[in-house]
């Protein structure tokens, strides 16, 4: 489904003149909606670490507290605790305050062991510095919840052919209840259904681990992953 037949699903549902194109129409409702499509689909991007806009970067450090380049260029923000340093197997901490951040960096230089990260002024910095091209391994949202159709990632719709990758569906909604509102009419029962839809793909986005109530490991693999038997080149 694009931009064009959700404007249209939603058209039709509203009992409006339905269009055979957005983003060129001069149809104010029209436009409207090319608007109100493109609001919803920015919020729910923000709502959820939805696993399609989930993606994975290596960066190759550099011996500096700055990191340039690190992040991509669709880069919106980390998922939380995913960050390592594969060329020593360790976790990084972080993203550290800036209290702890200027805290270290009144201490003397220490050899690394574990690194901590922050953000500031749009830069990833790394302390202690890590050695030249350290293979810093980390999952993130993408900013680009939009695909045009040669497969260009986008932050929002542009083009009729534009689809989303967030469910197509939960923008009808959006676009439903939103315009409603915007023209002054009765949205609360459109809303609420929006609402209930989006918690429902929310919840079950990715599929969810299995909950441990004893205070026991839910990870089911060991971090060495061996074989069982003998250990290997005992």
């Amino acid at each position: 489904m694009s931009l064009l037949t959700v404007v249209q699903s939603v058209s039709r549902r509203l009992t409006l003149p339905v269009p055979t194109a957005v983003a060129t129409s001069s149809d104010v409702n029209v436009q409207l909606m090319f608007e109100l499509a493109n609001e919803d689909g920015q919020e729910l991007q923000k709502r959820c670490q939805w696993q399609i806009l989930m993606k994975e970067d290596v960066f190759p450090a550099v011996t500096e507290a700055v990191q340039p380049g690190f992040l991509p260029a669709d880069f919106d923000r980390f998922i939380g605790n995913s960050q390592y340093d594969r060329s020593t197997r360790r976790q990084m901490l972080g993203p550290i305050t800036p209290q702890v951040w200027q805290s270290i960096q009144a201490q003397p230089q220490l050899n690394r062991v574990f690194l901590a990260f922050r953000q500031r002024g749009g830069e990833v910095l790394i302390t202690p510095n890590p050695a030249q091209n350290d293979q810093i391994a980390y999952e993130y949202i993408s900013i680009n919840w939009v695909q045009s159709q040669n497969g260009q990632g986008q932050a929002a719709y542009a083009a009729d052919t534009d689809v989303s990758l967030l469910d197509e569906n939960l923008i009808k909604l959006g676009v439903r209840w939103r315009f409603k509102k915007e023209k002054g009419f009765d949205y609360a029962e459109d809303f609420t259904s929006y609402e209930r839809m989006v918690q429902i793909s929310m919840g079950n986005d990715g599929g969810k681990g299995a909950l441990d109530f004893t205070g026991g490991s839910t990870w089911p693999i060991p971090l060495a992953n061996l074989p069982e038997g003998n250990f290997p080149g005992g």
